[in-house]
């Protein structure tokens, strides 16, 4: 077990060194990012939005008010459920999700080593 906890360190630095390139390309942190690029890709509603994150409700409301005051991204509650909301890139944040996509962050080794079951 001991073993496996120190290896981590390599993925967390890994990890700490993406977050450094996405925030010094594009102004947001990798949890923006994430958020944005699901979005983006048609994540529309912010309970979907926060499992497909894996943030809790709070984390989520946080990140997303953040979003908000970088006018990258807008929030409606819903009309059937007033607990919910629906998202929506504004203009600068569907050219930022452009941008990324067509961006050339490099993508440390330790990470691109992970095999993601789909």
């Amino acid at each position: 077990m001991h073993e496996r906890l120190c290896a981590l360190k390599g993925l967390l630095r890994a990890v700490s060194k993406l977050e450094e390139s996405i925030r010094d390309s594009y102004g947001v942190t990798l949890t923006e990012a994430l958020c944005l690029c699901s979005v983006g890709g048609g994540c529309a509603l912010a309970t979907n939005l926060g499992d497909e994150v894996a943030l809790s409700p709070s984390r989520l409301s946080r990140v997303l008010s953040s979003l908000e005051k970088k006018e990258l991204l807008s929030r409606k509650r819903r009309m059937d459920d007033k607990r919910s909301w629906d998202l929506f890139l504004t203009e600068d944040g569907a050219k930022l999700v452009a941008r990324m996509r067509d961006g050339e962050i490099e993508i440390p080794s330790e990470i691109l080593a992970i095999k993601i079951n789909t």
